[in-house]
């Protein structure tokens, strides 16, 4: 049981106690989220470095091969510019030949110290010769070595016709020439340069770059072609030339051939990755790598270059202890707060019990005193409560003994409609009797059946006594009755009224269900509204008077009995005081409270309820339980 002076001190715990477990229950479900966040970055980052390994992999052979592309391209352009350098340097020979001896040799004599010093001439590398043409297109020097005259006819065309010209020449062995006329001697000089030659130049070049090539920690690129020859690798110098269609890595895969298998079958250049064992540079354990191989098709290389998985693990594992490192300090900033969230919390309780405790002390004192006013106003209040039930009492009481006054008078009225028949028939008897005495014709056997149905008519006056006793009998327990039978008894006591009164009565018995209740004042419910409806017909005087009454079931399993007239309906003036009491519906006489006590018995002393409305026709009343 809660006591009062715990009050401050639960004042104080409370808020500190709430703050506490509420940063625990968020810290913990923080921590529960970030591990699972953690958890799913730690998978994403796998997923995401070894996609960007895979990319760097790609990245890096598309920059070789671009390089490649490149240089292939500038190729030409290369051997262009070294012919025409070559060609430009005999011509400047040729002229300064000519400008030094002209004076005092013959052009002839000229000519043939120009092919002299040619003959002393040649290509590094032997990559191709110098030439000499006339002006009639025959080869001067050397004669030997062309074999492509178209070629050198286009190029002789070119030169007399631009000072100097570029041309292929596709017979026998590829050649790029260039030529240049030597007007003062009437000659073209040229030079011509395998290409063939050229193309393996470069490819030297590009191997050597590539041999020198690094990125990253460990990362390299290495040649094969497709023969499986190794032709360029930064650390296996000592293989390169050999044939690796048979080398294997630490599982049995041969991987050069697994290499030049998957770059033949890529579609569109884009290359393959390939999963074996390879043991990094200058270590002697295999670890598992992660190669893409892709196929330079101009020259049929097998290009590639890989990553370590061991170095992605070393990746993530750096990722995550920094992804825990950043959950540890989000933690500790968390606990931070909500250690400075207490104390500030406990700070404010503290204030706060403390203004409590003052105004609590003051509550007492005014309390108290409230108290004693109270317990005196209670006191007071009590009196003229019970004062003013037993007055409720007596007025109720009196309202019973004006219903039941009512009741009798309405009994009354009941009893003399039914015994006016019968009454009549009886003075009919006797005075059947003394006409017959008078004329000498009353025989014993017309005696004794005047007598007998005169008996007849006074046992029907007497059951018509106990029936109207025993129906305003009030009942002291709950029956299970039927509301058919209760109805009908209503009926059948105001039929005679009702009779007399040339009103048609209509009883419909739609369904006959039993309820727990009394069925007496049930049936006094059913007979009051008989006889209101009656005295409405009477007193509107209604040309064709009739009235309604149905015993069904409503849809929620409820009885329902409706009393229905053709009236004209209920007064606008007291339809929403109908059920109070002292409020009649009749212009004349009435007490009032007929109404009133049927609602009291139906819905207080049997738990239902009694409505009423108006139809197009007249008044509708409802009782439902």
């Amino acid at each position: 049981m809660f006591k009062e002076r715990h009050l401050p001190k639960l004042i104080f715990l409370t808020p500190i106690m709430t703050v506490g477990l509420l940063t625990l229950f968020i810290l913990s479900f923080f921590i529960f989220i970030e591990r699972a966040n953690l958890h799913v970055e730690s998978l994403s980052l796998e997923q995401k470095l070894l996609q960007t390994q895979k990319t760097t992999l790609v990245s890096e052979i598309q920059k070789v091969f671009s390089y490649f592309d490149y240089h292939l391209k500038m190729l030409h352009k290369r051997v262009d510019n070294e012919l025409k350098e070559r060609v430009d340097d005999i011509y400047l020979m040729g002229i300064a030949l000519y400008a030094r001896n002209k004076e005092n040799k013959a052009i002839l004599e000229i000519k043939q110290d120009l092919l002299l010093t040619l003959s002393s001439l040649h290509v590094s590398g032997h990559r191709g010769y110098y030439f000499v043409i006339d002006a009639k297109g025959e080869i001067l020097f050397p004669l030997e070595e062309l074999g492509d005259r178209i070629g050198l006819k286009n190029a002789i065309h070119t030169a007399l016709n631009n000072e100097s010209g570029y041309a292929t020449t596709d017979v026998g062995r590829p050649r790029r020439i260039y030529v240049k006329h030597l007007a003062p001697l009437g000659w073209s000089v040229g030079s011509a340069e395998y290409l063939d030659l050229a193309v393996s130049r470069l490819k030297e070049e590009m191997i050597e770059w590539t041999q020198s090539l690094r990125y990253g920690n460990d990362g390299y690129v290495w040649i094969h072609n497709t023969s499986h020859t190794l032709l360029a690798h930064p650390f296996r110098k000592e293989s390169i030339g050999k044939d690796d269609a048979e080398l294997k890595d630490e599982k049995g895969v041969f991987i050069i051939q697994d290499f030049v298998q998957k770059a033949l079958q890529s579609k569109d250049d884009k290359g393959s990755f390939v999963e074996y064992y390879w043991s990094k540079p200058h270590a002697k354990n295999s670890s598992k790598k992660i190669s893409y191989v892709a196929l330079f098709a101009p020259w049929n290389w097998v290009v590639g270059t890989g990553v370590y998985q061991d170095d992605i693990e070393h990746e993530i594992a750096l990722k995550k202890e920094e992804m825990k490192e950043r959950m540890d300090r989000y933690v500790f900033g968390v606990m931070m707060i909500a250690l400075f969230c207490m104390l500030v919390v406990g700070l404010l309780s503290f204030i706060v019990t403390k203004q409590i405790n003052d105004a609590l002390e003051s509550y007492r004192k005014r309390v108290k005193v409230k108290t004693e006013a109270l317990k005196e106003f209670n006191a007071s209040l009590r009196f003229k409560i019970t004062k003013a039930l037993e007055e409720s009492k007596q007025k109720d009481k009196a309202l019973l003994q004006q219903s039941r006054l009512a009741q009798m008078g309405e009994m009354l009225s009941l009893i003399a409609h039914q015994w006016r028949q019968p009454l009549s028939e009886v003075s009919a008897i006797f005075m059947e009797l003394e006409t017959a005495s008078k004329f000498g014709k009353a025989s014993r056997e017309m005696i004794a059946y005047s007598a007998q149905e005169a008996d007849k008519l006074l046992s029907y006056m007497s059951r018509t006594i106990d029936d109207f006793r025993h129906f305003f009998k009030p009942s002291r327990q709950k029956e299970h009755f039927s509301v058919a039978y209760a109805c009908q008894e209503a009926v059948t006591l105001a039929s005679a009224l009702l009779k007399n009164a040339h009103i048609a009565l209509h009883v419909k018995i739609l369904q006959s269900p039993y309820v727990d209740g009394y069925p007496n004042e049930y049936a006094q419910v059913v007979l009051n509204l008989i006889i209101n409806a009656k005295e409405a017909l009477v007193e509107r005087k209604i040309a064709m008077p009739m009235i309604m009454v149905e015993v069904d079931m409503n849809a929620d399993g409820k009885t329902c009995v409706r009393v229905s007239d053709n009236a004209g309906g209920i007064d606008e003036k007291v339809y929403e005081s109908l059920f109070e009491p002292y409020v009649s519906t009749k212009t004349t006489s009435g007490s009032g409270l007929g109404l009133y006590m049927a609602k009291m018995i139906i819905e207080q002393n049997m738990g239902g309820k009694l409505t009423a409305s108006n139809t197009l026709e007249g008044a509708l009343f409802s009782i439902e339980v």
